[in-house]
């Protein structure tokens, strides 16, 4: 009875608007008094444990994403893939994709990707004559493609709660990231076929080299910040979480001393925006630990783990395919880092029992928990784009329809086939 009520005070408190975490300490709060356990020993659990040295990476990361936004990055990305991709049918959807994968090399961060980057390419795409949902849907679907390709937030979280090395999951997202990204193109190419899209004109192959080498010069710089952070970690100079601050300072360079297009105040205001995005991020941590603590206390482990197994026996097919509909789910209705915090800890049995790699397993989820993450009802990035850019939702969901039964599609591969994940981790970080 008591679960039965915590249960509907968050739900209620979670549709009346108030913040996710907001709403899970305040149900959780609520089951302890309703069911006698001190707050005092509530207060110590959503802060047991969170001492580790790997959370300073998320801050980390979103200041390097700010900064080089800040420096102008954005641009010079933007027009070295045009050169790159702009001619292949659908040019501009192209461009999009791949900037959203060199941008995802800094970020780690679907919603700083669609509200930095993805502004840019979506507002280009509607001047050179794209469909308004299109162009969206395009700009929304290669977000996802930000937390996968290191840096990662979710990847760090998922390795607090999973006690795996962020080293290997951010290896193990490099590849998947990448194919994402030539999925989405293919869609891309072929929609722009059928609709007859523009592209950018074809002149000569020597203009076009040229274009191609003048930009990437411009770009070389920022096109570093991905081989510095996971170079650096390969090599064995410093940890994930210290390269995560190398990363921070190597952008900083470029915005004083290279590009010369920040100062101070902007630095300022760089961190300002990070206090905010990491602190709404962070916050949810030990919100999720109280709400855990109730799950944990209701014993939801054990009996999520019984009727997975009660159903799926030890095959390892239907106990992916379980884990993975779990967050379909959850996605569709909640944070990714919450669920990740939440759920993964009940579901690590399962994996244990099925055979599965944690780290393999770890891409898998956090795929797709970003793909929830742009699914209605409440598809967190989704909404973003279209508040961002007046859009209405319902038609926009509605379009978005085929790139999403194409990435859950992609997530079954992943699973089939455990090498796309695990060839870089266990060649790199033996």
């Amino acid at each position: 009875m008591s679960f039965s009520v915590f249960l509907i005070v968050f739900a209620v408190f979670f549709l009346f608007g108030m913040p996710i975490a907001v709403s899970m300490i305040s149900s959780a709060f609520l089951y302890c008094l309703f069911m006698g356990v001190d707050l005092a020993f509530m207060g110590t659990q959503m802060f047991t444990g969170l001492n580790t040295f790997v959370l300073i990476a998320i801050p980390m990361f979103i200041l390097t994403a700010e900064v080089m936004n800040s420096a102008s990055v954005s641009d010079r990305i933007f027009k070295f893939c045009n050169s790159l991709v702009g001619c292949i049918p659908g040019g501009l959807g192209h461009v999009n994709v791949v900037t959203s994968i060199i941008f995802a090399g800094m970020s780690g961060s679907a919603v700083a990707d669609v509200g930095g980057i993805g502004h840019l390419c979506y507002r280009a795409m509607v001047d050179e004559g794209f469909d308004e949902e299109f162009s969206a849907t395009i700009t929304i679907s290669s977000s996802t493609i930000g937390p996968i390709i290191p840096p990662s937030i979710p990847a760090v979280v998922y390795a607090m709660v999973a006690n795996v090395s962020v080293g290997k999951l951010l290896f193990g997202g490099v590849i998947p990231g990448l194919l994402m990204g030539v999925i989405l193109m293919i869609y891309v190419y072929f929609v722009s076929l059928k609709r007859k899209y523009p592209k950018k004109p074809f002149v000569s192959w020597r203009a076009l080299l040229v274009e191609i080498l003048s930009t990437f010069i411009a770009c070389i710089p920022p096109l570093l910040t991905p081989i510095i952070l996971l170079g650096s970690i390969y090599l064995g100079v410093v940890t994930a979480t210290e390269a995560s601050a190398v990363a921070v300072l190597y952008a900083v360079l470029l915005g004083f001393l290279v590009y010369h297009t920040m100062k101070f105040r902007d630095f300022i205001v760089c961190l300002k925006k990070v206090f905010i995005t990491s602190g709404s991020i962070l916050l949810i941590i030990p919100a999720a630990k109280a709400f855990g603590f109730v799950l944990t206390r209701e014993n939801l482990q054990m009996k999520v783990f019984e009727a997975v197994t009660g159903f799926a026996g030890t095959n390892p097919v239907l106990i992916a395919g379980c884990i993975i509909l779990l967050f379909v789910i959850l996605g569709c209705l909640n944070d990714p880092n919450v669920n990740i915090i939440l759920f993964v800890p009940m579901v690590l049995p399962l994996i244990d029992a099925a055979g599965f790699d944690p780290i393999h397993m770890g891409i898998c989820i956090i795929i797709t928990a970003m793909i929830g993450n742009i699914t209605p009802p409440v598809g967190i990035v989704t909404m973003t784009v279209c508040s961002i850019e007046k859009l209405n939702f319902e038609k926009t969901c509605a379009a978005l329809v085929p790139l999403i039964i194409i990435l859950f599609a992609y997530v079954i591969v992943l699973l089939v086939f455990p090498q796309i994940v695990m060839l870089l981790p266990n060649y790199i970080m033996k």
